[in-house]
């Protein structure tokens, strides 16, 4: 992959620096504007999630990483096997030391995360909402009643109406 030729290296750099760093605002901030269990856990499978680990931004991480070290491998150098052996070290820790621990707190805080009425999930993205239904058939009800509704349930009995 070519470099944007009106850049230059350190200028391009900074630029792919401050992009991954609004982004890490950006979960920082979506998990953190609450205190319900749900965002921070989204958040944190955001940057790694034991269902994908190679999707969440610790994945992203190791694979470049991992992309750096096959490219230097190929310049020689004397120090070649010990650079090699070290950015392997370091493109495992991210995954699997940094990975492990995050899946650990996930695993402390899922019985934490609401639970879905209608499928019974606990999911990072279940949140207490005026029921749909009736919100739907009976829009002046006085006092609607509350349900604990992932998305997609929250949506079927929307449907349902």
């Amino acid at each position: 992959m070519e470099r944007t030729p009106n850049l230059a290296l350190d200028e391009e750099l900074q630029a792919a620096v401050a992009i991954v760093r609004v982004g890490l605002d950006r979960l920082r901030d979506a998990a953190c504007r609450t205190e319900e269990v749900g965002p921070h856990v989204a958040a944190l499978q955001s940057l790694y999630d034991p269902a994908r680990p190679d999707a969440g931004v610790l994945g992203a991480v190791a694979d470049v990483i991992g992309t750096i070290t096959v490219s230097i491998s190929e310049v020689e150098h004397d120090e070649n096997e010990r650079v090699t052996e070290l950015l392997d070290e370091a493109q495992a820790h991210v995954q699997d030391s940094t990975g492990d621990r995050i899946r650990h707190v996930l695993d402390l805080l899922a019985p934490l995360l609401l639970r879905c009425e209608m499928c019974g999930r606990r999911q990072a993205d279940v949140t207490v909402m005026t029921d749909p239904y009736v919100a739907e058939v009976d829009p002046v009800h006085a006092t609607p009643p509350q349900m604990t509704l992932c998305p997609p349930c929250a949506t079927d009995r929307f449907e349902d109406s």
